[in-house]
């Protein structure tokens, strides 16, 4: 048996959203830093997590990191959809409450 990798398409809504669309892992996730990273912090950032399969500690590392980053300038991360797999692990580390969603 043939493990295959993760893997995560990053498409863009608009010039400030990413959708995500697959895992957001150990594998994947200096992926979506890279992109976060390159739309700065000059204004909020949306992340339409519709389409993520899964999500583990790493993944949400990068999103907590941009949360951070932007909430210090008076910006802010939007999440935008709704995942299974996203809204589980917010809740179960108590971020929910912390991020903003629509």
């Amino acid at each position: 048996m043939t493990v295959q990798p993760s893997h995560l398409d990053i498409g863009s809504g608009d010039e400030r959203t990413l959708m995500l669309v697959g895992v957001v892992d150990s594998h994947t996730a200096p992926k979506l830093q890279d992109q976060l990273d390159s739309l700065g912090i000059d204004d909020d950032i949306s992340l339409d997590v519709t389409g993520v399969e899964f999500i583990d500690s790493s993944g949400l590392r990068v999103i907590v990191a941009a949360h951070t980053a932007l909430d210090a300038v008076g910006n802010a991360l939007v999440l935008v959809g709704s995942s299974d797999p996203v809204d589980r692990l917010l809740e179960i580390t108590g971020l929910a409450e912390h991020l903003r969603r629509e």
